[in-house]
């Protein structure tokens, strides 16, 4: 009897045995602790969160904000012409579509920098002032002094405002050299006055003098030195009337 209880129990424990290896055999080693997943899992895994955080990216406010900040800027800027505003444009699509969500995220902190710098008070000013500077060019002027810019995607923030520096010092220079020519036309303006004044003083001294000192005759071009009959009691000729007829005679003390 122990003899058949003790096979019994042999054949039990052998069973369980089994189970427990069909068991450990089913969960495949996948299911093992420590095991690493296939590189084709991993690859796929890792794309669909890449693609998930670009998404995100794209579809922030903050991103949005960023780009309706910058079309208000290129629209507003006297530097860059319609072509070349649109050229920017496509060049940001094309960079944007080959980026990867991390490279998104820099370059939107790239763009909060540079439309601090472009949005600021002095760069408002400096923009409205460029503009009228660049208004009075010629066609052909203007170009070849833009030709040369470049683009504000290839700019940081330090350039932009190294740039912004460069045109309040420009701004400068062109209003002290206006200044200094409105001075110069003012100085000679009051130059040109002061001798037109003095000009006309002295016409009316002259009319002053010749009113006062000198006579004129109406049988002579010009002139005469002496009131009129100055001499007639020098003069060597005597007029005369005698009570039949007017006679002249010389004066004898004439020769």
């Amino acid at each position: 009897m122990g003899s058949i209880v003790t096979r019994v129990r042999g054949i039990v424990l052998w069973a369980v045995g089994l189970a427990a290896l069909a068991l450990v055999a089913g969960a495949g080693p996948a299911q093992q602790p420590g095991t690493d997943p296939s590189p084709d899992a991993l690859e796929t895994r890792d794309a669909a969160a890449e693609a998930r955080r670009r998404a995100e990216v794209l579809a922030s406010s903050r991103w949005r904000r960023a780009m309706h900040e910058l079309d208000e800027w290129l629209a507003a800027q006297p530097v860059y012409s319609v072509d070349r505003v649109r050229r920017i444009k496509a060049d940001l699509a094309e960079r944007v579509s080959a980026m990867s969500s991390y490279e998104l995220e820099y370059l939107l902190d790239q763009l909060d920098e540079k439309i601090r710098v472009l949005d600021s008070p002095a760069a408002r000013e400096a923009r409205e002032w460029l503009g009228r500077y660049l208004a009075v060019m010629s066609d052909d002027r203007r170009a070849a002094l833009l030709a040369d810019v470049p683009s504000v995607l290839d700019l940081s923030a330090v350039e932009l405002a190294a740039k912004l520096a460069e045109v309040e010092a420009k701004r400068a220079a062109v209003e002290r050299s206006a200044q200094d020519s409105r001075r110069t036309r003012g100085e000679f303006g009051m130059r040109v006055h002061a001798d037109r004044q003095a000009v006309e003083a002295e016409r009316i001294r002259l009319v002053r003098v010749h009113r006062d000192r000198v006579a004129f005759s109406p049988y002579r071009g010009q002139p005469a030195e002496d009131p009129p009959f100055a001499d007639a009691f020098d003069s060597p000729t005597v007029v005369g009337v005698g009570p039949w007829n007017a006679f002249f005679m010389r004066s004898l003390t004439a020769f």
